[in-house]
C-alpha cells in the first residue's frame, strides 16, 4: 500500500528531500541520459506529491502555478514498481492537488512525447506541435473537463 503526502518545499524533511532528488536524478538525468540542471527554482514554490511504500519513495510529482495556468511535472514512478498501477494512483493524487489549490485555473502540461498516450487517458489533449525541451521531444497538453 502506498502512503501519499503533499508538502511544500519547506515542509520536506531532509530524508524526503534526498529521496525526491535521488529519484528525479536517477529517472530524468541518468536513465534518460539528459544532462541538465534537475533541481530548479520551481521546487521552492511547488507542492511536492510523495508516494511511499515500505519506507521507500516509489512515486513523485510536483504541482505548481506558472504564467496563467496550473501545471505539474517531474512525474515518476521508480522502475522497481512500474506496471503496478502506481502511475494511475499518482495521477489521481495530482488531480486532487490541482483541485485543492488551483481549481480556478486551466491545467496545461509539457509532456514527453512518448508519454502522450498516458496523459490522454486522463483527459489531456495535445495543443500544437512537438518541441524539444532539454534535448527531449515534448508536447503541450491541456486538460479537457
Amino acid at each position: 500500500m502506498v502512503t501519499w503526502e503533499a508538502k511544500t518545499f519547506a515542509e520536506l524533511t531532509a530524508k524526503e528531500f534526498y529521496d525526491v532528488f535521488y529519484e528525479r536524478i536517477r529517472t530524468f538525468v541518468v536513465a534518460q541520459q539528459r544532462i541538465y540542471q534537475e533541481l530548479d527554482a520551481v521546487d521552492k514554490t511547488a507542492r511536492h506529491l510523495l508516494g511511499y511504500q515500505g519506507g521507500k519513495l516509489v512515486a513523485y510529482a510536483r504541482v505548481f502555478r506558472t504564467d496563467d495556468h496550473a501545471t505539474f511535472g517531474r512525474v515518476l514512478t521508480v522502475p522497481e514498481v512500474r506496471g503496478q498501477g502506481l502511475g494511475r494512483q499518482l495521477m489521481q493524487q495530482i488531480t486532487t492537488e490541482l483541485a485543492r489549490h488551483f481549481a480556478d485555473q486551466p491545467v496545461v502540461i509539457e509532456a514527453q512525447v512518448d508519454k502522450q498516450g498516458f496523459y490522454e487517458k486522463f483527459n489531456y489533449m495535445p495543443v500544437g506541435q512537438p518541441f524539444l525541451f532539454q534535448h527531449t521531444p515534448h508536447i503541450k497538453m491541456q486538460r479537457r473537463d
